[in-house]
């Protein structure tokens, strides 16, 4: 766990010292409306199940050209997975301004802020790696894990989130493209329950973000307790008695802690915290692109 996890307040909003900082220009307490496809998609509730597959099927359909018929919206698979589905417009942005910003946002929560200001209280990364300037901006996140606490909906979520190689899901190189992957979980106990895939392909004027969520089918991590912020949860859930007692009710309360408001929340926040980030990442790129 970062040092800071256990020490640093949280609150929504920029602290006296967090306006100091070099970036903080770029924060706009009125966060952007979702665009109008997101709208629509909120207004006419869950899709048909139909919309609905698996993480095992992302790379094969997201490769594929053109688009899906649920750009934007929520659906149940057949196997029982909670599938968001978000679609963000960018002009004036790259697939490369997005790398940089998974790698450079991670380091701090005043960074994090930026993204989304009615939602984001803390981020921070297990292993900070902005001092080592031969890494490339993709290097400095895979193979990571983000901690952040966020708001989704009226929720507060903490959670580990591990960025992963997309070859590992089946993806593969693109000039222009690159594809964001994360396993999803809670950052105190060793639970993760979702996965998290955006594309980011490039348009005549700039680019577009295809983000996709799969929520459930919990699984319990044998992880030691210090990469939690509750070791000694975590000590009873990956021992051999208690992971034997605990784990089938951690799978039941996250699976009813899965339900249609948390695929509208979800959605709403991916089209609001995009959205919002798109409108002034070509600026703040710029200027802090070669920035540790």
């Amino acid at each position: 766990m970062p040092a800071s996890y256990g020490s640093e307040a949280r609150l929504l909003g920029l602290s006296d010292s967090e306006q100091r900082r070099p970036f903080a220009h770029y924060f706009n307490p009125s966060v952007r409306p979702v665009q109008q496809a997101v709208r629509r998609a909120l207004d006419a509730g869950a899709a048909h199940r139909d919309h609905g597959y698996e993480i095992d099927d992302v790379a094969r359909r997201l490769s594929a050209p053109g688009y899906e018929a649920m750009e934007n919206g929520w659906a149940w698979s057949r196997q029982g997975t909670l599938l968001v589905a978000c679609y963000t417009d960018m002009p004036r942005v790259s697939a490369a301004m997005w790398d940089w910003w998974f790698g450079w946002h991670s380091t701090d929560s005043a960074r994090y802020k930026l993204w989304h200001p009615g939602a984001h209280l803390f981020c921070a990364l297990g292993e900070d790696r902005s001092s080592d300037r031969t890494l490339t901006d993709r290097q400095r996140y895979i193979d990571n894990v983000s901690y952040v606490d966020e708001y989704v909906g009226k929720r507060l979520h903490r959670l580990g989130i591990r960025f992963f190689d997309p070859a590992r899901l089946g993806f593969s190189e693109q000039l222009g493209v690159t594809h964001i992957c994360a396993r999803v979980g809670a950052s105190d106990v060793p639970v993760v329950s979702g996965w998290v895939v955006h594309q980011v392909r490039p348009t005549q004027d700039g680019c577009e973000m295809r983000s996709r969520f799969f929520l459930g089918k919990p699984q319990v991590l044998d992880l030691p307790p210090h990469a939690s912020s509750n070791p000694t949860s975590a000590r009873m859930l990956t021992s051999k008695i208690g992971g034997a007692a605990l784990s089938p009710l951690v799978s039941m309360s996250v699976r009813l802690a899965i339900r249609d408001q948390m695929g509208r929340d979800l959605l709403e926040h991916c089209g609001s915290e995009m959205n919002h980030l798109a409108a002034f990442l070509p600026e703040l790129y710029a200027e802090f692109k070669d920035a540790p």
